[in-house]
C-alpha cells in the first residue's frame, strides 16, 4: 500500500521588510549619535564619577577661546544674567549645568557661577569627562 503524501509548501521568509527595518535603525542611530556630541568643541577636565545630565537643565558652556554659550547660543557676559533670569523663571528645577574648557581661567568660572546664583539657580552642576 502506497502512502500518498501531500507536497508541503516550502516556507520562505521575505527579507525585504527586515532589511527596511534594519536600514531605518541604522539611519536613526546615525542621526542621534550626531546630536550626542555637542557642537561647541572643548576639552573638558577629567573626573572619576559619571555625570547624570538632564536635558531640561540650562547649560552654560565656555570654550577655549573664552566664548560663553547659553544652551548652544553664544552670549556676552553682560547679557548672561538677564537671560538666565528669564530661563530660570520658566523652569521648575532651577538647575544650571556649567561646562568649561580645562584651560578656562578659574576667575571666569567663579564669575559665571556667581551670575547663575544671582539669577536664582538653586543647583549648579559642573560637567566633566569621565
Amino acid at each position: 500500500m502506497d502512502i500518498i503524501r501531500l507536497k508541503k509548501p516550502k516556507l520562505s521568509m521575505d527579507l525585504a521588510p527586515l532589511i527596511d527595518v534594519v536600514f531605518q535603525l541604522l539611519v536613526f542611530f546615525m542621526l542621534t549619535s550626531a546630536f550626542a556630541n555637542p557642537a561647541i568643541k572643548m576639552t573638558l577636565p577629567k573626573g572619576s564619577t559619571d555625570d547624570k545630565v538632564d536635558s531640561k537643565i540650562i547649560e552654560i558652556s565656555v570654550d577655549s577661546n573664552l566664548s560663553i554659550y547659553l544652551n548652544d547660543q553664544e552670549i556676552s557676559k553682560d547679557k548672561l544674567l538677564t537671560r538666565l533670569n528669564v530661563l530660570l523663571k520658566n523652569q521648575e528645577q532651577n538647575s544650571v549645568n556649567i561646562k568649561g574648557d580645562e584651560a578656562m581661567p578659574y576667575a571666569l568660572f567663579v564669575e559665571i557661577m556667581d551670575l547663575a546664583r544671582q539669577a536664582g539657580a538653586a543647583q549648579l552642576n559642573i560637567i566633566h569627562q569621565k
